[in-house]
């Protein structure tokens, strides 16, 4: 992970525009939906194309709804995260979703058009539940994405992990969260005293020194004051990206169409931002930048991770993280 984007605005435009965070993925290819699943009966892992193909820009009016989506999931019991389990079984309530998002819109200054707030936002539940992999589909389904794309940034974020932990509470960095503070100031003693409010933390936590993004995706909750006042300096997202699987890829999933829709309203100041570039917008989403340096290196990577697919291999179920001679092994929340 870096320390960019994932929803928020790049430093060199934050004074003028503010910070945002909406996820969204989306990958490239021909527009390619299928028909209703089959009943749950294998333990198989998802086929290798994948399910659904990116539609292109202008689809978001036919985009089809969460329950439609549901339906259309191909069930498996495979389940190489068997440690998603409790957050990919948690819906946060829309309600409460919805009124975090709206105390921090987007569409101000000129940084996005009114519809980022109105329509994409607004859509964003994480009403879904299943095994991880079937999270990844129902997102790319609701937004008119590749759902191979997902996996693939969700490779490359955190290793299909949405929220490891040490056992004195410290998030496994890469593995679900990321982004930690180099050193506590007075804005992120602000930040990770919400944070805390909510959580078992470490203690450094306490001490203004926690991890900016959360999720198996790298959805960034922390909003610097410079970029333009939010309450508890987070823009919305948190504790629902960290809580629930489906929330953290739904979001993503919101940002990655409306950025393909050409909707990112500050990044016209590139001179070569438009609709239909995936990559451009999958590399803003790492480092908050139209093809920077970085975000070549990150978009590189996650073509990479679609073409090799790491999660068919016949290691990906048994991989397991590193225990730490200080913090001791990772595990699930409890």
């Amino acid at each position: 992970m870096s320390t960019s984007f994932r929803g928020t605005l790049p430093t060199r435009v934050a004074l003028l525009l503010p910070v945002v965070l909406v996820v969204g993925l989306l990958g490239v290819g021909v527009v390619r939906h299928v028909g209703a699943p089959g009943p749950r009966l294998t333990d198989r892992p998802p086929a290798a194309a994948g399910y659904f193909s990116t539609l292109p820009p202008g689809s978001w009016r036919g985009l089809p709804d969460d329950r439609t989506c549901a339906g259309l999931v191909r069930r498996s019991m495979w389940e190489p995260r068997p440690d998603n389990s409790r957050p990919n079984h948690r819906m946060p309530d829309a309600r409460r979703v919805h009124a975090a998002l709206a105390l921090r819109p987007r569409a101000v200054h000129g940084a996005y058009p009114k519809r980022w707030d109105r329509w994409l936002l607004q859509r964003v539940t994480g009403h879904f539940t299943g095994t991880t992999d079937e999270v990844f589909q129902w997102a790319a389904c609701k937004w008119g994405l590749s759902d191979n794309l997902l996996r693939a940034i969700a490779a490359r974020e955190s290793g299909w992990y949405q929220y490891e932990v040490y056992p004195d509470g410290s998030c496994v960095s890469r593995s679900g969260c990321g982004d930690v503070f180099d050193k506590a100031t007075k804005d992120s003693r602000v930040f990770c005293t919400m944070a805390n409010r909510v959580t078992r933390s470490a203690p450094a936590y306490h001490r203004g020194r926690c991890p900016k993004t959360y999720s198996i995706v790298g959805v960034m909750s922390w909003q610097d004051p410079s970029w333009g006042p939010m309450k508890d300096n987070q823009n919305g997202t948190f504790p629902f990206n960290r809580d629930s699987t489906a929330f953290a890829v739904d979001y993503i999933g919101g940002f990655l169409r409306g950025c393909y829709e050409g909707w990112v309203t500050w990044l016209h100041h590139s001179g070569h931002y438009g609709p239909g570039n995936m990559r451009g917008c999958v590399g803003t989403w790492y480092d908050g930048a139209w093809f920077a340096p970085d975000a070549r290196t990150y978009i590189n990577r996650v073509w990479r991770s679609q073409r090799e697919r790491p999660w068919l291999e016949p290691g990906w179920a048994r991989r397991e993280l590193p225990c730490s001679p200080t913090q001791g092994c990772p595990q699930a929340p409890s």
